[in-house]
């Protein structure tokens, strides 16, 4: 079974959090690659997370808890970022991506195992996550978002 996140940005108004509309929910695509540094959440790579996961904010806007309720039981691992965390980040500091397809039987894999320390592949945090991460991240910080509260679903 897959997992998926669910994001909402957010900004502040006056005293309250509100939604900000952006054209395509940002860290959508199932990547297991952001979804492990966003959360520690599907980390087969065992890369270290931006933070662990803060659980669903209590002043959350409106339409995060409307959505986030729509959930209900299948919703977890909740968290927030704010958008300055997420843009100040070294992501050029060098990872070890520890994944790797792990063949199990005949004609099976596993392609979330993990290989020891050591034995993976060493590379730049911004090539492990991707061009689609850092699309998001400038549309985040071009909507005028300050945070994003996000959970997760399988």
């Amino acid at each position: 079974m897959g997992c998926d996140i669910h994001v909402c940005a957010e900004r502040r108004d006056g005293d309250r959090w509100v939604h900000v509309s952006i054209e395509a929910e940002p860290f959508s695509n199932r990547n297991y690659r952001v979804f492990g540094f966003l959360a520690n959440v599907r980390n087969y790579s065992v890369v270290p997370p931006i933070a662990m996961p803060r659980g669903f904010p209590e002043d959350a806007s409106e339409d995060a808890r409307k959505d986030y309720t729509h959930w209900d039981w299948d919703a977890h691992t909740p968290s927030w970022l704010t958008v300055e965390e997420l843009t100040n980040y070294d992501y050029d500091q060098t990872i070890e991506d520890r994944r790797y397809i792990r063949q199990e039987g005949p004609n099976y894999f596993n392609g979330a195992a993990t290989c020891e320390p050591g034995d993976g592949e060493r590379m730049p945090l911004r090539e492990f996550l991707g061009e689609q991460f850092f699309s998001d991240l400038t549309a985040l910080k071009e909507s005028g978002a300050e945070r994003v509260v996000f959970w997760f679903d399988n």
